[in-house]
């Protein structure tokens, strides 16, 4: 239940984030913006998510069901979050919905790759 709730906790603060801020990092036609939005969400996640695991001193093998709960809520929850995009995101420009959609996708591939393992063969 606790990584149910964490997965809720980081889609509140995410959709906070986009909901008093966003028209200044989704804005449709400014590519380079765009990207860099994506690029660093990589590391949000990779603390998000890592730090989370070590904190609660999840060994591997548990990671990637950690994983699924922790993006799972946040998952269904976007659900609304997308289909009422224009009434939750007033600040965003319904031209922003794709690049939300998709940013969407990459957040939560992220969170769910970071429960699996990588395994070295050292010879």
């Amino acid at each position: 239940m606790i990584n149910v709730s964490w997965g809720i906790l980081l889609w509140v603060l995410a959709t906070l984030l986009f909901r008093f801020y966003g028209q200044l990092f989704l804005i449709p036609g400014n590519v380079s913006l765009l990207i860099i939005t994506f690029i660093l969400t990589i590391p949000l996640i990779i603390i998000a998510t890592y730090a989370y695991y070590y904190l609660r001193k999840i060994p591997e093998s548990k990671r990637l069901m950690t994983s699924v709960q922790i993006a799972l809520p946040g998952m269904i929850l976007d659900i609304f979050s997308v289909i009422f995009f224009d009434k939750v995101f007033l600040n965003l420009h319904t031209d922003s919905l794709p690049f939300f959609a998709a940013w969407l996708l990459w957040a939560y591939s992220l969170i769910l790759s970071s429960g699996f393992s990588i395994k070295i063969k050292s010879n």
